[in-house]
């Protein structure tokens, strides 16, 4: 954020909620807080900073809207984990891309199954309304917590099924479609920000509201064919997306 500071000036005029945010930020920078502790109540920072409850409750909120503290309902508020990078600019599977990372990620199988494709679905993967695509929905994890809702709608050619068992087996979708001779050779991706409705904020252990990173995505096979069009909601104060662009793609 630039400006770091350790007390409330009052003689300033940057607002006294920013100055406490910084604050607070800084004793996460420093080690002072750490990932998982819970920081003070909004009455003791209140009392120690002498700011009014609703003061505080604007700094608190405006770290938590930015992912750096996560509220926890009838428990109070604490600093949240390290944002979980991912490029955006490579190919690689989720699966690939956390164990990477030094993560360790699992899935869990919500529901799959066949049905029939319209809207969206059909338009993404060029084909007519109405013929049938396979669909999986996952919720995802990393170490053991729920970050991201899965759902995946494959166009898969005639004699190639999945099941239940290698759905369960297998964490990534992709390694399993390669072991079918299916290769994912392109995706292109969009990412906007979204807040989480009910079932949502129920999946990924969040506040109704809490802001989420929907990527909407089309897979595409060697053939340049779309094989799946995807919808992944993510949390926001969980992951955060890089890209990396060369001067080759820079229009001048």
């Amino acid at each position: 954020m630039g400006l770091t500071i350790n007390r409330i000036d009052r003689n300033t005029p940057v607002p006294l909620y920013y100055q406490l945010k910084l604050i607070i930020l800084n004793m996460v920078n420093n080690g002072q807080l750490k990932a998982g502790d819970a920081i003070p109540s909004e009455k003791e920072l209140g009392k120690k900073y002498n700011l009014s409850r609703i003061t505080v409750r604007s700094a608190i909120q405006e770290l938590v809207q930015e992912g750096y503290l996560v509220k926890k309902r009838g428990v109070g508020t604490f600093v949240a984990g390290p944002k979980i990078r991912r490029g955006i600019d490579r190919l690689n599977s989720f699966s690939a891309d956390m164990i990477s990372s030094g993560h360790k990620p699992g899935t869990i199988l919500m529901e799959f199954g066949v049905e029939k494709a319209i809207g969206t679905v059909a338009t993404s993967l060029k084909i007519p309304e109405g013929q049938k695509v396979w669909f999986v929905e996952r919720l995802r994890t990393v170490d053991g917590e729920p970050i991201g809702h899965s759902l995946s709608y494959l166009n898969l050619p005639e004699g190639i099924d999945l099941k239940e068992e290698e759905l369960s087996k297998e964490l990534s979708l992709w390694s399993l479609l390669e072991e079918k001779d299916l290769n994912i050779k392109e995706v292109e991706d969009t990412v906007q920000a979204i807040v989480a409705n009910s079932r949502q904020a129920k999946l990924l252990h969040v506040q109704y509201g809490a802001p989420l990173l929907l990527i909407e995505g089309v897979a595409y096979g060697a053939d340049d064919m779309p094989i799946e069009y995807s919808r992944v909601v993510n949390r926001a104060d969980r992951f955060k997306y890089s890209i990396r662009v060369t001067s080759n793609h820079i229009s001048r």
